[in-house]
């Protein structure tokens, strides 16, 4: 309707719930030459910018290894199981409210879908028509050479080209939060939360299993790269209201930015989060 009325289109995730329709939107915005993008706001903090420039630039090597999790207290957020997080007709249950986030975070440094997803979860046993609680998931993608310069440390090790990523996300209780990028060369970590950073840090490694305190001692010091970005101030309307109910929702700003710069600059969607990637997470 919207895109047949000539307006530009940001939609929440997940854009639809079939990924040949997401298709067909962006497909119908580039006929129309209007910008259609989904809304995966973690991909604009500059945490997550920062950690992309580092992945692409070679200090870690190839991305082998990724861990990501998105787990809340559903409690936190409304009562089960009337609350629309829970509703399974309404889209409700975590491999959808949640888990675009840990596949997005894990689709990162190789730009594409997961070439073989393995999930296992858990339903509610008392009766009630809800989504699943609970999903953990083991991702494989192949013939990944993300970074532009692989480090030398590549070159150890067996000559595969695989990655494997695992993400969990669960409405049964809050954890840590993290996201972790590991290669030869070390790991990069975007901090709780997550799928929200304000701060990242990159842990080079040495040779022989866990040097990380070694090499501080040797280098009289911290050998890791610690980067913090804080969000935009709040605005007295949005406190008038009643405030930020979720963690860095100010951070909401960095997406709406780059909406207005890319309508702007005549882009018809977004390149930090592509159709092949939002297609793809569906």
């Amino acid at each position: 309707m919207a895109l047949n009325a000539g307006k530009h289109v940001l939609v929440e995730k997940p854009m639809c719930m079939k990924a040949e329709d997401a298709q067909f939107l962006y497909d119908f915005g580039k006929k129309k030459g209007l910008f259609v993008g989904e809304g995966m706001w973690t991909r604009f903090f500059p945490a997550v910018e920062w950690t992309r420039m580092h992945l692409g630039d070679g200090g870690i090597g190839t991305v082998r290894v990724v861990h990501c999790d998105f787990n809340i207290d559903g409690d936190d957020v409304g009562p089960y199981p009337t609350d629309s997080i829970y509703a399974r007709e309404l889209g409700g249950g975590t491999s959808w409210t949640m888990g675009p986030y840990v596949i997005a975070a894990a689709m990162m440094p190789f730009g594409k879908e997961p070439d073989s997803i393995a999930a296992n979860g858990v339903l509610a046993n008392d009766g009630e028509d809800v989504g699943e609680l609970a999903v953990g998931m083991t991702m494989t993608f192949r013939n990944c050479e993300n970074s532009s310069s692989p480090s030398s440390s590549d070159n150890r090790g067996p000559p595969i080209t695989i990655s494997i990523a695992n993400g969990m996300v669960g409405y049964l209780a809050e954890d840590s939060e993290e996201t972790q990028y590991a290669g030869k060369g070390g790991r990069i970590t975007l901090l709780r939360p997550a799928h929200c950073p304000t701060s990242a840090r990159l842990t080079p490694k040495l040779s022989g299993r866990g040097n990380d305190d070694k090499a501080k001692v040797a280098a009289g010091g911290n050998t890791e790269t610690f980067v913090e970005f804080p969000l935009p101030p709040s605005l007295p309307e949005i406190e008038a209201s009643g405030g930020i109910q979720m963690p860095n929702s100010m951070g909401f700003i960095y997406e709406a930015e780059a909406v207005r710069r890319l309508i702007g600059a005549g882009q018809i969607t977004f390149p930090q989060w592509t159709p092949e990637e939002s297609v793809g997470c569906i």
